[in-house]
Protein backbone atom coordinates (compact mmCIF):
# COMPACT_ATOMS: atom_id res chain seq x y z
CA UNK A 1 0.00 0.00 0.00
CA UNK A 2 3.14 2.52 0.15
CA UNK A 3 5.06 1.08 -2.81
CA UNK A 4 3.24 4.07 -4.94
CA UNK A 5 3.92 6.88 -2.57
CA UNK A 6 7.35 6.11 -1.46
CA UNK A 7 8.10 6.12 -5.39
CA UNK A 8 6.33 9.73 -5.93
CA UNK A 9 8.33 10.61 -2.98
CA UNK A 10 11.70 9.69 -4.60
CA UNK A 11 11.40 11.13 -7.86
CA UNK A 12 10.24 14.50 -6.52
CA UNK A 13 13.33 14.16 -4.86
CA UNK A 14 15.02 13.29 -7.76
CA UNK A 15 13.86 16.35 -9.69
CA UNK A 16 14.67 18.59 -6.81
CA UNK A 17 18.12 17.76 -7.45
CA UNK A 18 17.79 18.46 -10.91
CA UNK A 19 15.98 21.93 -9.73
CA UNK A 20 19.14 22.85 -7.43
CA UNK A 21 21.00 22.94 -10.87
CA UNK A 22 18.79 24.40 -13.10
CA UNK A 23 21.32 27.24 -14.24
CA UNK A 24 23.62 24.46 -15.78
CA UNK A 25 20.75 22.56 -17.51
CA UNK A 26 19.92 25.81 -18.95
CA UNK A 27 23.18 26.20 -20.17
CA UNK A 28 23.13 22.56 -22.14
CA UNK A 29 19.39 22.88 -23.10
CA UNK A 30 20.41 26.30 -24.62
CA UNK A 31 23.17 24.48 -26.26
CA UNK A 32 21.14 21.25 -27.53
CA UNK A 33 18.42 23.86 -28.70
CA UNK A 34 20.55 25.75 -30.80
CA UNK A 35 22.51 22.43 -31.86
CA UNK A 36 19.39 20.59 -32.85
CA UNK A 37 16.96 23.78 -34.24
CA UNK A 38 18.64 25.85 -37.05
CA UNK A 39 16.17 28.37 -37.22
CA UNK A 40 17.02 29.08 -33.60
CA UNK A 41 20.75 29.30 -34.53
CA UNK A 42 20.27 31.74 -37.72
CA UNK A 43 18.27 34.03 -36.28
CA UNK A 44 20.05 37.81 -35.32
CA UNK A 45 17.49 38.74 -32.90
CA UNK A 46 17.19 36.13 -30.24
CA UNK A 47 20.28 36.01 -28.52
CA UNK A 48 21.65 33.41 -26.69
CA UNK A 49 21.21 35.06 -23.62
CA UNK A 50 17.69 35.50 -24.69
CA UNK A 51 17.23 32.15 -25.10
CA UNK A 52 18.95 30.83 -22.39
CA UNK A 53 17.01 32.87 -19.39
CA UNK A 54 13.78 31.77 -21.34
CA UNK A 55 14.58 28.21 -21.06
CA UNK A 56 15.76 28.72 -17.62
CA UNK A 57 11.82 30.11 -16.58
CA UNK A 58 10.41 27.27 -18.30
CA UNK A 59 12.69 24.50 -16.77
CA UNK A 60 12.02 25.66 -13.10
CA UNK A 61 8.23 25.92 -14.04
CA UNK A 62 8.41 22.40 -15.23
CA UNK A 63 10.21 20.96 -12.51
CA UNK A 64 8.13 22.81 -10.33
CA UNK A 65 5.17 21.57 -11.60
CA UNK A 66 6.19 17.52 -11.75
CA UNK A 67 7.19 17.95 -7.59
CA UNK A 68 3.09 18.69 -7.52
CA UNK A 69 3.69 22.40 -6.81
CA UNK A 70 1.15 25.41 -8.19
CA UNK A 71 2.39 26.64 -11.26
CA UNK A 72 0.82 28.87 -14.40
CA UNK A 73 1.95 29.01 -18.06
CA UNK A 74 2.88 32.16 -18.50
CA UNK A 75 6.42 30.68 -19.04
CA UNK A 76 5.58 29.01 -22.25
CA UNK A 77 3.35 31.51 -22.99
CA UNK A 78 6.03 34.04 -23.41
CA UNK A 79 8.33 31.75 -25.21
CA UNK A 80 5.44 31.82 -27.61
CA UNK A 81 5.17 35.26 -28.11
CA UNK A 82 8.80 35.87 -27.92
CA UNK A 83 9.22 33.38 -31.09
CA UNK A 84 6.22 34.85 -33.23
CA UNK A 85 7.79 38.59 -32.49
CA UNK A 86 11.07 37.32 -33.69
CA UNK A 87 9.99 35.51 -36.81
CA UNK A 88 10.89 32.14 -35.91
CA UNK A 89 8.62 29.32 -37.55
CA UNK A 90 6.04 27.86 -34.86
CA UNK A 91 7.51 24.36 -36.12
CA UNK A 92 11.01 25.53 -34.67
CA UNK A 93 8.97 26.49 -31.89
CA UNK A 94 7.71 22.79 -30.93
CA UNK A 95 10.42 21.00 -32.24
CA UNK A 96 12.60 22.98 -29.13
CA UNK A 97 10.03 22.17 -26.31
CA UNK A 98 10.27 18.28 -27.93
CA UNK A 99 13.91 18.62 -27.10
CA UNK A 100 13.38 20.05 -23.85
CA UNK A 101 11.30 16.86 -23.01
CA UNK A 102 13.89 14.31 -23.88
CA UNK A 103 16.63 16.63 -22.29
CA UNK A 104 14.54 16.63 -18.94
CA UNK A 105 13.68 12.63 -19.60
CA UNK A 106 17.68 12.19 -20.22
CA UNK A 107 19.02 13.92 -17.01
CA UNK A 108 16.36 12.14 -14.70
CA UNK A 109 16.52 8.75 -16.59
CA UNK A 110 20.89 9.64 -15.89
CA UNK A 111 19.70 10.37 -12.13
CA UNK A 112 17.93 7.52 -11.85
CA UNK A 113 20.44 4.89 -12.48
CA UNK A 114 23.07 6.91 -9.82
CA UNK A 115 20.62 6.36 -7.41
CA UNK A 116 19.46 3.13 -8.57
CA UNK A 117 16.00 4.50 -8.98
CA UNK A 118 14.90 4.02 -12.08
CA UNK A 119 11.77 1.66 -11.12
CA UNK A 120 9.93 4.91 -9.61
CA UNK A 121 11.01 7.09 -12.45
CA UNK A 122 8.61 5.10 -14.78
CA UNK A 123 5.89 6.50 -12.76
CA UNK A 124 6.25 9.61 -14.19
CA UNK A 125 6.96 8.97 -17.77
CA UNK A 126 3.74 10.12 -18.78
CA UNK A 127 3.57 12.91 -16.20
CA UNK A 128 6.73 14.36 -17.89
CA UNK A 129 5.20 14.32 -21.78
CA UNK A 130 1.98 15.57 -20.50
CA UNK A 131 3.49 18.41 -19.14
CA UNK A 132 5.92 19.20 -22.43
CA UNK A 133 2.36 18.59 -24.39
CA UNK A 134 1.24 21.31 -22.08
CA UNK A 135 3.59 23.98 -22.59
CA UNK A 136 3.93 23.69 -26.03
CA UNK A 137 0.09 24.17 -26.37
CA UNK A 138 0.41 26.98 -24.38
CA UNK A 139 3.52 28.16 -26.52
CA UNK A 140 1.81 27.76 -29.53
CA UNK A 141 -1.75 29.76 -28.49
CA UNK A 142 0.66 32.30 -27.85
CA UNK A 143 2.15 32.55 -30.58
CA UNK A 144 -0.40 32.32 -33.35
CA UNK A 145 -2.43 35.04 -31.49
CA UNK A 146 1.02 36.85 -31.66
CA UNK A 147 0.93 36.20 -35.76
CA UNK A 148 -2.44 37.29 -35.84
CA UNK A 149 -2.10 40.74 -33.83
CA UNK A 150 1.00 41.26 -35.89
CA UNK A 151 -1.00 40.72 -39.22
CA UNK A 152 -3.97 43.10 -38.44
CA UNK A 153 -1.39 45.80 -37.08
CA UNK A 154 0.29 45.26 -40.19
CA UNK A 155 -2.57 45.40 -42.21
CA UNK A 156 -4.17 48.49 -40.41
CA UNK A 157 -0.87 50.22 -41.01
CA UNK A 158 -0.65 49.54 -45.18
CA UNK A 159 -4.30 51.00 -44.77
CA UNK A 160 -3.36 53.96 -43.48
CA UNK A 161 -0.34 54.67 -45.66
CA UNK A 162 -2.80 54.03 -48.73
CA UNK A 163 -5.23 55.89 -47.63
CA UNK A 164 -2.88 59.13 -47.08
CA UNK A 165 -1.84 58.64 -50.64
CA UNK A 166 -5.10 58.39 -52.02
CA UNK A 167 -6.52 61.24 -49.90
CA UNK A 168 -3.23 63.56 -50.67
CA UNK A 169 -1.91 63.77 -47.44
CA UNK A 170 1.03 62.53 -48.95
CA UNK A 171 2.06 65.64 -49.85
CA UNK A 172 5.47 65.64 -51.54
CA UNK A 173 6.43 63.21 -54.55
CA UNK A 174 8.88 62.19 -52.45
CA UNK A 175 7.03 61.00 -49.80
CA UNK A 176 4.81 59.25 -51.89
CA UNK A 177 7.29 57.30 -53.62
CA UNK A 178 7.93 56.26 -49.86
CA UNK A 179 4.92 55.26 -49.26
CA UNK A 180 4.74 53.32 -52.52
CA UNK A 181 8.11 51.67 -51.91
CA UNK A 182 6.89 50.51 -48.60
CA UNK A 183 3.96 49.19 -50.07
CA UNK A 184 6.44 47.27 -52.58
CA UNK A 185 4.38 48.82 -55.09
CA UNK A 186 7.55 50.88 -56.25
CA UNK A 187 7.92 49.41 -59.83
CA UNK A 188 9.24 50.98 -63.32
CA UNK A 189 5.66 50.87 -64.82
CA UNK A 190 2.66 53.03 -64.75
CA UNK A 191 -0.29 52.92 -61.62
CA UNK A 192 -3.93 52.50 -61.64
CA UNK A 193 -6.92 53.03 -59.04
CA UNK A 194 -9.62 50.87 -59.06
CA UNK A 195 -13.05 51.56 -56.97
CA UNK A 196 -14.98 48.51 -56.91
CA UNK A 197 -19.08 48.78 -55.46
CA UNK A 198 -19.72 46.82 -52.40
CA UNK A 199 -23.12 45.30 -52.32
CA UNK A 200 -25.01 43.50 -48.88
CA UNK A 201 -20.96 42.80 -47.63
CA UNK A 202 -20.36 40.88 -50.93
CA UNK A 203 -16.95 40.86 -51.99
CA UNK A 204 -17.04 42.71 -55.43
CA UNK A 205 -13.93 41.31 -56.51
CA UNK A 206 -13.07 37.55 -55.63
CA UNK A 207 -8.99 36.91 -55.09
CA UNK A 208 -8.34 40.44 -56.72
CA UNK A 209 -4.77 40.45 -54.97
CA UNK A 210 -3.93 36.73 -56.46
CA UNK A 211 -5.18 37.29 -59.72
CA UNK A 212 -3.50 40.21 -60.37
CA UNK A 213 -0.34 38.86 -58.85
CA UNK A 214 -0.56 36.06 -61.18
CA UNK A 215 -0.22 38.43 -63.69
CA UNK A 216 2.90 40.65 -62.24
CA UNK A 217 0.63 43.31 -61.53
CA UNK A 218 1.04 44.73 -57.44
CA UNK A 219 -1.82 45.77 -55.46
CA UNK A 220 -2.51 47.60 -52.31
CA UNK A 221 -6.56 47.79 -51.18
CA UNK A 222 -8.67 49.14 -48.58
CA UNK A 223 -12.34 49.24 -48.04
CA UNK A 224 -13.96 52.58 -47.27
CA UNK A 225 -17.87 52.20 -46.52
CA UNK A 226 -19.18 51.21 -49.62
CA UNK A 227 -16.18 50.64 -51.79
CA UNK A 228 -12.95 48.59 -52.36
CA UNK A 229 -10.31 51.10 -53.34
CA UNK A 230 -6.97 49.46 -54.66
CA UNK A 231 -3.36 50.80 -56.15
CA UNK A 232 -2.15 48.94 -59.00
CA UNK A 233 1.37 49.31 -60.03
CA UNK A 234 2.08 47.48 -63.13
CA UNK A 235 4.95 46.14 -64.91
CA UNK A 236 4.69 48.11 -67.83
CA UNK A 237 2.14 50.25 -69.79
CA UNK A 238 1.36 47.00 -72.31
CA UNK A 239 -0.42 45.74 -68.57
CA UNK A 240 -2.77 48.01 -68.46
CA UNK A 241 -5.78 46.45 -70.83
CA UNK A 242 -4.13 42.74 -68.83
CA UNK A 243 -5.45 44.64 -65.72
CA UNK A 244 -8.47 45.95 -66.68
CA UNK A 245 -9.25 42.53 -68.41
CA UNK A 246 -8.66 40.73 -65.34
CA UNK A 247 -10.84 42.65 -63.00
CA UNK A 248 -13.64 42.52 -65.67
CA UNK A 249 -13.39 38.40 -65.54
CA UNK A 250 -14.05 38.65 -61.70
CA UNK A 251 -16.12 41.59 -61.20
CA UNK A 252 -19.72 41.24 -59.10
CA UNK A 253 -20.20 44.58 -58.88
CA UNK A 254 -19.59 48.46 -60.81
CA UNK A 255 -15.99 48.68 -61.10
CA UNK A 256 -13.88 52.36 -62.28
CA UNK A 257 -10.55 52.43 -63.33
CA UNK A 258 -8.97 55.53 -63.59
CA UNK A 259 -6.52 56.38 -66.22
CA UNK A 260 -2.96 55.31 -65.67
CA UNK A 261 -0.66 57.09 -64.34
CA UNK A 262 3.48 57.54 -63.63
CA UNK A 263 3.60 59.01 -59.77
CA UNK A 264 1.93 58.15 -56.93
CA UNK A 265 1.98 61.56 -56.05
CA UNK A 266 -0.89 61.89 -58.60
CA UNK A 267 -3.12 58.84 -56.98
CA UNK A 268 -5.71 61.36 -55.48
CA UNK A 269 -7.15 62.96 -58.87
CA UNK A 270 -6.69 59.10 -60.14
CA UNK A 271 -9.11 58.02 -57.39
CA UNK A 272 -11.16 60.75 -57.88
CA UNK A 273 -11.47 59.42 -61.98
CA UNK A 274 -12.13 56.15 -60.75
CA UNK A 275 -15.48 57.17 -58.84
CA UNK A 276 -16.47 58.38 -61.90
CA UNK A 277 -15.82 55.71 -64.02
CA UNK A 278 -17.78 53.70 -61.80
CA UNK A 279 -20.81 56.02 -61.99
CA UNK A 280 -20.72 55.19 -66.11
CA UNK A 281 -22.11 52.63 -65.43
CA UNK A 282 -26.10 52.12 -64.56
CA UNK A 283 -26.89 51.28 -61.09
CA UNK A 284 -27.16 47.39 -60.34
CA UNK A 285 -25.01 46.35 -63.42
CA UNK A 286 -21.48 44.53 -62.96
CA UNK A 287 -18.69 45.07 -65.04
CA UNK A 288 -14.81 47.44 -65.25
CA UNK A 289 -15.34 50.93 -66.83
CA UNK A 290 -12.39 53.31 -68.19
CA UNK A 291 -12.52 56.74 -67.15
CA UNK A 292 -12.64 58.65 -70.35
CA UNK A 293 -13.50 55.88 -72.65
CA UNK A 294 -17.24 57.13 -72.98
CA UNK A 295 -17.12 60.69 -72.98
CA UNK A 296 -20.94 61.26 -72.92
CA UNK A 297 -21.39 58.79 -69.81
CA UNK A 298 -18.33 60.84 -68.20
CA UNK A 299 -20.50 63.95 -68.58
CA UNK A 300 -23.52 62.30 -67.13
CA UNK A 301 -21.44 60.79 -64.45
CA UNK A 302 -19.49 63.77 -63.43
CA UNK A 303 -23.44 66.12 -63.44
CA UNK A 304 -25.66 63.08 -62.55
CA UNK A 305 -28.42 66.25 -61.30
CA UNK A 306 -27.92 68.20 -64.36
CA UNK A 307 -28.11 64.80 -66.75
CA UNK A 308 -31.36 63.99 -64.96
CA UNK A 309 -32.75 67.39 -65.48
CA UNK A 310 -31.73 67.18 -69.76
CA UNK A 311 -33.08 63.81 -69.15
CA UNK A 312 -36.23 65.48 -67.66
CA UNK A 313 -36.42 68.21 -70.45
CA UNK A 314 -35.73 66.10 -73.65
CA UNK A 315 -37.74 62.68 -72.72
CA UNK A 316 -40.19 64.48 -70.44
CA UNK A 317 -43.60 62.83 -72.27
CA UNK A 318 -41.96 59.81 -72.74
CA UNK A 319 -40.69 59.20 -69.39
CA UNK A 320 -44.20 59.64 -68.13
CA UNK A 321 -45.51 56.89 -70.11
CA UNK A 322 -46.43 53.40 -68.54
CA UNK A 323 -43.22 51.24 -68.20
CA UNK A 324 -43.52 49.08 -70.73
CA UNK A 325 -44.35 51.49 -73.00
CA UNK A 326 -41.50 53.51 -71.76
CA UNK A 327 -39.22 50.39 -71.92
CA UNK A 328 -39.62 49.80 -75.80
CA UNK A 329 -39.04 52.99 -76.63
CA UNK A 330 -36.14 53.72 -75.32
CA UNK A 331 -34.47 50.25 -75.91
CA UNK A 332 -35.57 51.04 -79.93
CA UNK A 333 -33.31 54.66 -79.60
CA UNK A 334 -30.54 52.82 -77.84
CA UNK A 335 -31.06 49.82 -80.80
CA UNK A 336 -30.70 52.92 -83.29
CA UNK A 337 -27.80 54.48 -81.80
CA UNK A 338 -25.93 51.87 -81.50
CA UNK A 339 -26.69 50.18 -84.74
CA UNK A 340 -25.32 53.49 -86.14
CA UNK A 341 -28.21 55.26 -87.31
CA UNK A 342 -29.51 52.27 -89.37
CA UNK A 343 -32.69 50.94 -89.20
CA UNK A 344 -31.83 47.63 -90.34
CA UNK A 345 -29.07 46.97 -87.76
CA UNK A 346 -32.10 48.24 -85.18
CA UNK A 347 -34.70 46.03 -86.46
CA UNK A 348 -32.05 43.20 -86.23
CA UNK A 349 -31.13 43.75 -82.94
CA UNK A 350 -34.45 44.37 -81.85
CA UNK A 351 -35.47 41.22 -83.97
CA UNK A 352 -38.20 42.98 -85.28
CA UNK A 353 -39.15 44.54 -88.98
CA UNK A 354 -37.37 47.47 -90.36
CA UNK A 355 -41.09 49.18 -90.49
CA UNK A 356 -41.68 48.73 -86.62
CA UNK A 357 -38.22 50.46 -85.73
CA UNK A 358 -39.69 53.29 -87.72
CA UNK A 359 -42.92 53.52 -86.25
CA UNK A 360 -41.64 53.67 -82.78
CA UNK A 361 -38.98 56.43 -84.03
CA UNK A 362 -41.64 58.55 -85.19
CA UNK A 363 -43.49 58.05 -81.73
CA UNK A 364 -40.57 59.25 -79.82
CA UNK A 365 -40.49 62.03 -82.66
CA UNK A 366 -44.10 62.47 -81.60
CA UNK A 367 -43.10 62.55 -77.68
CA UNK A 368 -40.23 64.63 -77.79
CA UNK A 369 -40.22 67.04 -80.56
CA UNK A 370 -36.99 65.96 -82.21
CA UNK A 371 -36.09 63.70 -84.58
CA UNK A 372 -33.54 61.39 -85.44
CA UNK A 373 -32.67 62.28 -88.88
CA UNK A 374 -31.94 66.15 -86.90
CA UNK A 375 -28.33 66.19 -86.35
CA UNK A 376 -28.47 68.66 -82.85
CA UNK A 377 -31.70 66.45 -81.80
CA UNK A 378 -29.93 63.45 -82.00
CA UNK A 379 -27.23 64.53 -80.02
CA UNK A 380 -29.97 65.88 -77.37
CA UNK A 381 -32.10 62.31 -77.67
CA UNK A 382 -28.49 59.99 -77.12
CA UNK A 383 -27.02 62.47 -73.95
CA UNK A 384 -30.72 62.31 -72.47
CA UNK A 385 -30.75 58.33 -73.07
CA UNK A 386 -27.38 57.87 -71.66
CA UNK A 387 -28.60 59.98 -68.32
CA UNK A 388 -31.37 57.84 -67.94
CA UNK A 389 -29.23 54.78 -68.35
CA UNK A 390 -27.55 55.63 -65.60
CA UNK A 391 -30.20 56.92 -63.11
CA UNK A 392 -30.70 52.86 -63.06
CA UNK A 393 -34.49 53.69 -63.06
CA UNK A 394 -37.50 51.10 -63.61
CA UNK A 395 -38.25 51.11 -67.41
CA UNK A 396 -34.72 52.09 -68.73
CA UNK A 397 -32.74 49.66 -70.69
CA UNK A 398 -29.80 49.60 -68.09
CA UNK A 399 -29.40 45.95 -68.84
CA UNK A 400 -28.14 46.59 -72.97
CA UNK A 401 -25.06 48.87 -71.36
CA UNK A 402 -24.06 51.94 -73.84
CA UNK A 403 -24.46 51.87 -77.46
CA UNK A 404 -21.44 50.31 -78.95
Amino acid sequence: MTTQPMAADRVVELVGRLLTEVDRLAEDLTDEILGGEHSYAENTLLGREQLRAMVRDNLTTMFAALQGRPTTLEAPRAAGRLKAAQGIPLAALLHAYRLAGRFVWDRLLATAVAEESTVQLLHMASDIWVAIDDYSSAAADAYRSTVEEQSRRDTTARSMMLTTLLDGRAGTSASAWEIARVLDLDRQGPFLVVCAEVHDEVEPLPSVRGRLRAAGIGSEWIQPIGAWVGLLSLPDEQAIAHAVGRLSDIALSRVGVSRAFTSPVNAPAAWRQAQLALQCLPHGAGGTHLYGSAPVSLLAAASPDTAQEVARTVLGPLLALPPQEQATLLETLHAWFAGGGSTTAAAGRLHCHRNTVLYRLNRIAELTGRRTTDAEASAELYIALEAVRLSGRPGSYAAHGTPD
